[in-house]
């Protein structure tokens, strides 16, 4: 496994995509992203900076049901060296663990990752532990746990007790107070009703610049991650699965280092109010209707049907007696 050390700032996906697809359950899988894989390397994608991308976008184009085993077989075409890069970047399905010293959950991501152990957003310490973990600085520290608290309230606002939220911060390039750094916010609503596999991911990746002149420039790209799924028994059922990717920019007034928690705790609010929005309306809803033209039963008609048609009557019953008024005038 690779060490969070190498995690860049700004590092995800890097521009927006949506991809979201209704089906029956089973479908897509490795032999999809094999052909796709093919296509993209026969364009001439065949350099080492290349390659990250193109894994990326192949990702964005399957099921996020079969992320991992996607990201799996993507990371074998990979070279070696780059791997890390891979698994950083990719978004799959995010999974919960436990801080026993706190007795509290946590999302576990490559972000909070050293080799196989996970950092503790609430401790700061490793699971299995480990000597030498990476850590945030102790500046740094103090505004990751403030927003830790923070969206652990917004969490349970906005998506119930059950959901889980976790925030990492690293260093950037620069040193002491007043430097940028770049940092996660990651969201798990998970339900498991009746074996069914439903659940709700975000990811914020957040890149704060360094203050100047009383304001600081924030670069968000966030990544939601959606699946509605019935039980398995019900093999018929239609599910929805997708992702959407959005990158957005702003500019907050920050008079001081605490001011981070404000600025960033409303930018995610807002952006991630959007996309939830866009899911709903766009997404849902188009899968609402199709799925309700075609259930509708054929002795009725479907509506845009008997529209269409009574329109049609009237244009030519009005033909008609246009020409039998210019006869009778005749």
């Amino acid at each position: 496994g690779g060490r969070v050390g190498k995690i860049k700032p700004g590092m995800g996906p890097t521009e927006d995509n949506d991809q979201f697809t209704e089906g029956q359950p089973g479908s897509g899988g490795v032999r999809t992203v094999r052909s796709l894989w093919v296509a993209s390397s026969l364009g001439g994608v065949n350099t080492m900076s290349g390659q990250i991308p193109s894994c990326i976008r192949v990702l964005q184009k399957t099921d996020p049901r079969d992320a991992e085993k996607n990201l799996s077989h993507l990371a074998s075409f990979v070279p070696e060296g780059l791997r890390d890069e891979l698994y950083q970047r990719a978004d799959v399905p995010l999974k919960i663990g436990a801080d026993k010293d706190e007795d509290r959950k946590y999302v576990l991501s490559e972000h909070n990752r050293d080799g196989d152990s996970y950092r503790s957003p609430w401790t700061s310490k490793y699971d299995p532990p480990i000597e030498n973990g990476l850590q945030p600085s102790d500046r740094l520290r103090s505004i990751e746990l403030d927003l830790n608290v923070a969206f652990d309230k917004y969490r349970e606002m906005y998506f119930g007790k059950s959901s889980v939220s976790s925030v990492y911060l690293w260093d950037g390039s620069g040193v002491g107070e007043g430097s940028g750094f770049a940092g996660c916010v990651c969201i798990v609503n998970q339900i498991d009703d009746e074996g069914g596999q439903s659940y709700w991911n975000s990811k914020h990746f957040v890149d704060a610049g360094s203050p100047s002149g009383g304001s600081c420039k924030y670069t968000l790209t966030s990544t939601i991650m959606l699946c509605i799924s019935p039980d398995d028994d019900h093999k018929s059922s239609t599910y929805i699965s997708g992702s959407l990717v959005r990158q957005n920019q702003r500019e907050f007034r920050l008079t001081e280092e605490k001011g981070h928690i404000v600025n960033i705790g409303k930018f995610v609010e807002d952006v991630e109010s959007e996309m939830r929005s866009e899911i709903d309306n766009v997404y849902i809803q188009r899968t609402k209707n199709v799925v309700q033209m075609v259930r509708t039963e054929r002795s009725s008609g479907p509506t845009q049907g008997q529209q269409h048609t009574k329109v049609l009557n009237e244009a030519v019953l009005a033909m008609a007696m246009s020409r039998k008024a210019k006869v009778a005038n005749k």
